[in-house]
């Protein structure tokens, strides 16, 4: 996924819901640099956004089975890396069944950003 520097973007995750199972836990994590993080976490207490630099950045479709997908919004540079989407569901039995998704995430800065159209002028008139 490539999103456009100060832009947005979305980080798909989807699934489909199944009979029995409920959505336990919803977590996302960044690596980057060898290093991985949580950044946002949804459990039966809410929804938590965990680095400060991310607040009010990140968002996750709430009411909405099947989609974990995260927005990103106002992107800056060090936003790039492999976001992982972990999803816990429990059965009616209270056995955990987890899955993972991961996507890279490429921040770039727009080569000609839309607003720049300016004119040089052709001659000089003395």
């Amino acid at each position: 996924v490539t999103g456009t520097w100060m832009g947005s973007t979305t980080v798909p995750c989807t699934y489909v819901p199944w009979e029995g199972f409920t959505e336990h836990t919803l977590s996302w994590s960044l690596e980057r640099d060898s290093s991985v993080s949580t950044i946002f976490r949804r459990d039966e207490s809410g929804d938590h956004i965990l680095p400060a630099k991310f607040r009010g950045r990140l968002s996750v479709p709430k009411n909405s089975p099947g989609d974990a997908s995260l927005l990103i919004e106002n992107l800056e540079m060090p936003d790039s890396g492999h976001y992982t989407c972990r999803v816990v569901w429990r059965s009616a039995d209270n056995s955990l069944v987890t899955r993972e998704l991961t996507t890279t995430v490429k921040v770039v800065k727009e080569v000609n950003p839309p607003s720049s159209s300016w004119e040089l002028p052709c001659s000089l008139h003395q």
